[in-house]
């Protein structure tokens, strides 16, 4: 076997190892980027991509992440000022103070969605009709995101202010944490697809090479043996996949709780292919010797 497809198979095992790591902390942005606390533009889907779209996507992430965080400060210092001094002037400080940070909250994730767009339409293994149902799910959310920015941006007291950021939690933030967890359920199932394909290619290269190659008649039987575990564990894999797959296609319902199970499931199938893997390395090792 070619080592640098077996290294390229491993390189797509180890990336997809780090976005289930990734993903967790990434959505944790959805609905107050306070929670963002040590999520960096290292830690969103840096593992993808190399287009320039992706990467001017992180780095506009992360300066605005910077550039909230000092916001967010600054109105914690207003506020506990209002509360302290209670005059119009320390008011007027929290006020504007407030729609400041409301503001590049949403800015925030509205790069993050348009991240998980550009994510979206980079990967492999998404069917095409689901990519692009999810797609305007995620151009839905972003447009009501700069919708809530404008109301923002137009509220011109306290309590306009107030009203804006009761339609962002009440009614934006659960349309937010839908796409967000139906977008990640998707990219890691399709991750793992695509390690899967190429787990089977590789496979089938093997035994292709395997066949070629004089062996005794009990080299025969042992090599007979062997192949019979491996598929075994790759149609093992292969239905569980499927399950996980045809679950996250079907499902109406997109939140924390599903999402994380479908991270452990797909855990568990990693570990299955991680298997596959070392049978194939043990394979190829037949070939030298």
């Amino acid at each position: 076997m070619n080592s640098a497809k077996r290294n390229t198979l491993l390189a797509l095992c180890v990336g997809f190892a780090m976005a289930l790591a990734v993903t967790n902390k990434v959505v944790s942005a959805q609905v107050a980027p306070a929670a963002t606390a040590g999520v960096t533009a290292e830690t969103i889907f840096l593992k993808r991509f190399s287009s320039e779209e992706s990467q001017r996507l992180i780095r506009l992430y992360q300066d605005q992440y910077e550039g909230y965080r000092q916001t967010e400060r600054e109105f914690v210092t207003a506020q506990a000022q209002y509360l302290q001094l209670k005059t119009l002037a320390s008011l007027e400080s929290a006020v504007v103070s407030s729609r400041n940070t409301m503001l590049e909250r949403t800015d925030i994730l509205i790069t993050y969605h348009e991240l998980l767009a550009a994510t979206l339409v980079e990967s492999i293994g998404v069917e095409l009709e689901l990519k692009q149902d999810t797609l305007g799910q995620l151009q839905e959310s972003i447009q009501d995101l700069k919708t809530i920015h404008e109301k923002i941006a137009a509220s011109d007291d306290r309590f306009k202010i107030q009203v804006a950021n009761e339609q962002f939690e009440e009614v934006l933030v659960p349309q937010l944490y839908s796409v967000a967890y139906k977008t990640l359920s998707q990219l890691i199932v399709a991750d793992l697809q695509n390690v899967f394909d190429k787990t089977k290619q590789v496979l089938a290269e093997l035994k292709s090479e395997l066949a070629e190659s004089e062996v005794s008649k009990l080299e025969l039987e042992e090599r007979t043996r062997a192949y019979s575990e491996v598929d075994a564990r790759i149609t093992d894999v292969e239905l569980q996949l499927a399950t996980i797959t045809a679950r996250v296609k079907t499902e109406e319902v997109f939140d924390e709780r599903f999402y994380q199970k479908t991270v452990e499931e797909l855990q568990a199938v990693y570990g299955g292919l991680s298997q596959v893997m070392t049978y194939i390395e043990e394979l190829e090792r037949t070939i030298h010797e």
